[in-house]
């Protein structure tokens, strides 16, 4: 009996160093699982916080975009070219980075189209409208407007003239693409402008024309014989002239009164 004993010790330790090296290993992969859960939701969460701060325009970084981005320039003579591109709020002018890194504002000259990543671009009234909706050749446009007057007006929030010295620290609002400064220096300074408040205005381009996004001017786009059925198109539909939607089902009433 005792040496049978002693042959089943050593096999009952064995077994209970495997089960214990069994567990250690389960701990190790549970605890390596929950590190990488956490981190995925650090990440998350991260992400989350960033993209729910949306861009804002500033005094040192008066662009549209947050950052100029890859984009193509087409011209009427069926040439194109590639770039960094953004646009300036000040008069919607297109900006581009030159190879030696400075900015530089495009020549209109030549110009029928811009995109700038997944926008599109066109040239109406001296100021670059982006396309939002196309329908037989006419069009629903959206303009940024930045309100540059809050900023240089009266003893407002900012309480300076663009005349005066005190305006003069706003360097990259002098822009106009004439002194070429460096991205290097704007990226530099570009957080520590004042927010520049920002409204969209909308508008028809209807046989080259362009009109704002209103009732009063549709009525007067439209025929003599069309404005009854334009009456009782604006009461059936509920036209917000705001709504991209509601913009796009105008413009298609309009094509159809052509």
């Amino acid at each position: 009996m005792k040496n049978a004993i002693k042959r089943v010790q050593p096999s009952t330790r064995a077994q209970a160093e495997r089960s214990q090296a069994r567990l250690n290993y389960a701990e190790r992969s549970i605890l390596h699982e929950v590190k990488r859960v956490l981190l995925f939701l650090i990440v998350l969460s991260t992400a989350m916080a960033m993209s729910a701060q949306k861009y804002k325009p500033n005094t040192k970084w008066p662009y549209l975009y947050a950052d100029f981005t890859d984009g193509t320039i087409y011209f009427d003579s069926n040439q194109k070219t590639q770039a960094q591109l953004n646009i300036h709020l000040m008069g919607n002018k297109l900006h581009y980075v030159s190879s030696d890194q400075k900015i530089l504002e495009a020549e209109t000259r030549g110009i029928i189209r811009v995109e700038i990543g997944n926008d599109a671009y066109i040239y109406s009234d001296d100021q670059l409208v982006k396309i939002l909706a196309v329908d037989q050749n006419n069009l629903v446009v959206e303009v940024t407007k930045a309100d540059f007057d809050a900023l240089f007006s009266g003893t407002g929030a900012y309480g300076a003239s663009l005349n005066s010295s005190a305006s003069r620290d706003l360097s990259s609002l002098d822009l106009g693409g004439l002194d070429s400064p460096e991205l290097g220096r704007l990226l530099q300074e570009r957080e520590d402008g004042r927010t520049i408040s920002l409204k969209q205005q909308y508008f028809f381009i209807v046989n080259d024309k362009q009109i704002e996004a209103n009732n009063k001017e549709v009525e007067k786009l439209l025929k003599d014989e069309d404005k009854d059925a334009w009456k009782t198109f604006s009461k059936q539909n509920k036209i917000k002239w705001k709504s991209v939607d509601s913009l796009k089902e105008v413009l298609h009433f309009i094509c159809q009164h052509l």
